[in-house]
């Protein structure tokens, strides 16, 4: 998984209050939304009706990122305090380090979906301390980048750190009635045995248990506890092209249906754009513009359902699908400074006027 800063870890260790664990399950948010825009990103730069495999994995991953999201900020609800989805400085700047990252050489940038894309980043971002050789489908074994040198730890390690610390203090748990869950959202968006409200430190254990499962599997095996590819494993899915299926040798082997990524279906998209690089008043800029805001709004509104309005929770989902439509009319519409590509998606943050 994501390597993270020593220092964080050390700040963390001395906390004494359930309130000073706010600030930290503010940045786990932050990192958990982090990875959003870029898998997203190369999802919606996928040609409608093309590559279905690849779409239905990357798919599957975002929606588990946006459970660890729903997760952090349960828990930070839990233990007293309120997200700030909208607020400035949450939306990271890509390309470049993730939130809570260590200064290695990973940037994350908004790129459209390839093979390097995938293997490059995605898989580094969620690479396991040990990940499994695996066998192919050509005979070989798969192969993973070599993660930099150093003793630092991961985000994995900061969740320890963070239940340690709740095993370690007197917690006063919130009621389940302030968070987002199946039963204050009246929403089937994610599996109940995943998603649940959290009072108490069993609780909090199961949840981050989720998180760090679905991201980097069992030490031992690729699958989390309900049997599905980690996500490291997912991505190598689309990068070997094949899926995951269990194997009696290995236990696992990229042997499956084929997954086929076919690059020649995918927008040619300017990557790591921003609006500033499209002059005002075309077409382009107003796309970006729009596309912008709506994904401001989408950050507006969770800040409404996680602060008292958990009710709200399928309105804003809603917007996701409004997201979805503004990205194909940016990545169809030519890029003004160079026709050949598409424009950009951005995920930039836009100051909101208050009237």
């Amino acid at each position: 998984m994501l390597r993270v800063k020593q220092n964080l870890l050390q700040r963390l260790r001395q906390v004494t209050t359930q309130a000073d664990l706010h600030e930290f399950l503010l940045a786990a948010i932050q990192l958990e939304h982090s990875t959003i825009p870029p898998y997203l990103t190369a999802l919606y730069s996928l040609k409608p009706g093309t590559n279905p495999a690849a779409a239905k994995i990357i798919t599957s991953i975002v929606r588990e990122e946006m459970l660890h999201m729903t997760i952090a900020a349960n828990l930070l609800v839990a233990l007293g305090g309120k997200p700030a989805f909208s607020a400035p400085g949450f939306v990271p700047s890509y390309p470049g380090p993730l939130p809570m990252q260590v200064d290695d050489d990973l940037q994350v940038g908004l790129e459209p979906c390839s093979q390097a894309l995938i293997y490059d980043t995605f898989m580094r971002i969620e690479q396991p301390q040990e990940p499994l050789a695996l066998p192919l489908k050509n005979g070989g074994t798969s192969q993973y980048p070599a993660a930099p040198p150093g003793p630092y730890p991961t985000i994995g390690d900061f969740y320890e750190t963070l239940i340690g610390k709740l095993e370690s203090m007197p917690v006063t748990w919130g009621p389940a009635s302030a968070q987002v869950t199946p039963e204050t959202t009246g929403s089937a968006w994610f599996r109940k045995t995943d998603w649940f409200p959290i009072t108490s430190l069993e609780d909090a254990k199961r949840a981050v248990n989720v998180i760090v499962s679905e991201g980097e599997g069992a030490t031992s095996s690729p699958v989390d506890e309900d049997g599905d590819p980690a996500h490291f494993y997912r991505f190598g899915e689309i990068y070997y092209g094949a899926l995951l299926v269990q194997d009696p040798a290995p236990g696992w082997s990229y042997t499956g249906a084929d997954v086929k990524l076919d690059e020649g279906q995918v927008f040619p998209m300017t990557p790591n754009a921003s609006a500033s690089m499209y002059p005002a008043g075309t077409r382009a800029r107003r796309l970006v513009d729009e596309f912008n805001q709506a994904y401001m709004q989408i950050l507006l509104g969770l800040d409404t359902v996680f602060r008292g309005q958990p009710q709200r929770l399928n309105t804003v989902l809603g917007l996701m699908y409004q997201l979805r439509i503004l990205a194909y009319e940016v990545l169809t519409q030519p890029d003004p400074n160079n026709p050949a590509q598409s424009t950009g998606l951005t995920f930039e943050y836009v100051p909101q006027v208050v009237s």
